[in-house]
C-alpha cells in the first residue's frame, strides 16, 4: 500500500463536504517516485476550509497549529489561507489550502490546480482513489529534471530556484533543472547561479529552447 493510500478514507470524507478535496503537489511527487512524504498538502474549495478543519479534528484527530494567509513565501490570488495540522501519533503534518472557487473558470479540479503549479514534476494529484499525473510530469520524471513552467514574477521565480536546490539537495540529488526561455527576462533579474543547473539532454515534449550554464554563467 503506497503511503497516500493511508489518507484515502480523509479525502473521500472532505469530498463529502466539497468534492474539490484532493492531495496535491510534493506529497504525491515523492509516492510515486518513491522518496519519503515530508508533509502533505490537502486543496479544497476556500468555503468548505472551516467545515474541513472541524472534520479533520472530531474524525482524524488532527489539531490545527497554525493559518497563514500568504502560500509559502509569496501570495497567489486563488490561495484565501492555509492552516497547519498535527496529530500527536503522526511525524507528517497535514496543510489545508482554501482555493477561490472564483478564480477557476468552470470551478476548481484537478487539472486545473496542478497545472498552476512550478515545476512539470510537482504535476501530480490525489483524489483518494487513484493518481492523477499531468504530462509534464511523467516528462520530467523520464528526464529526472525540474523544468520550470510558471513564475509570475520575480518572488515566485526566485522562489522556484531556492526550492529546486532544497529539494535536489538530498531526496533528488543529480535532477536537473531546465528553464524555458519566455523566462529570461526574470533570470536577468535574480542572480543566477551556474551550480543550479546540471548537464540535462533529453526530449522536453514540448516546443521550447532551454537556458543552459553557457548562457548564464555564475553573477
Amino acid at each position: 500500500m503506497s503511503m497516500l493510500q493511508n489518507y484515502s478514507d480523509m479525502i473521500v470524507a472532505l469530498q463529502q463536504i466539497h468534492p474539490s478535496a484532493h492531495i496535491a503537489g510534493g506529497a504525491v511527487r515523492d509516492t510515486i517516485l518513491e522518496r519519503p512524504i515530508r508533509d502533505i498538502d490537502i486543496f479544497v474549495a476556500d468555503e468548505a476550509r472551516e467545515a474541513a478543519a472541524k472534520l479533520l479534528r472530531s474524525k482524524f484527530g488532527y489539531v490545527k497549529v497554525g493559518e497563514w494567509q500568504q502560500y509559502e513565501h509569496f501570495s497567489e490570488p486563488c490561495i484565501t489561507r492555509v492552516a497547519k495540522f498535527e496529530r500527536a501519533d503522526s511525524a507528517i503534518p497535514l496543510s489545508v489550502i482554501g482555493l477561490d472557487e472564483d478564480k477557476f473558470p468552470g470551478g476548481i479540479t484537478i487539472p486545473s490546480n496542478i497545472t498552476r503549479f512550478d515545476f512539470g514534476i510537482c504535476m501530480a494529484a490525489y483524489d483518494g482513489r487513484e493518481q492523477v499525473r499531468h504530462p509534464l510530469f511523467e516528462l520530467d520524471a523520464n528526464n529526472s529534471a525540474f523544468t520550470l513552467h510558471r513564475a509570475d514574477n520575480e518572488e515566485q521565480f526566485a522562489y522556484s530556484m531556492v526550492r529546486y536546490q532544497r529539494l535536489t539537495k538530498e531526496r533528488y540529488a543529480g535532477w536537473g533543472l531546465a528553464v524555458p526561455v519566455k523566462f529570461e527576462p526574470l533570470v536577468a533579474k535574480v542572480s543566477m547561479k551556474k551550480s543550479w543547473y546540471h548537464d540535462y539532454e533529453g526530449p522536453f515534449g514540448y516546443s521550447a529552447q532551454v537556458l543552459r550554464p553557457k548562457d548564464h554563467a555564475a553573477a
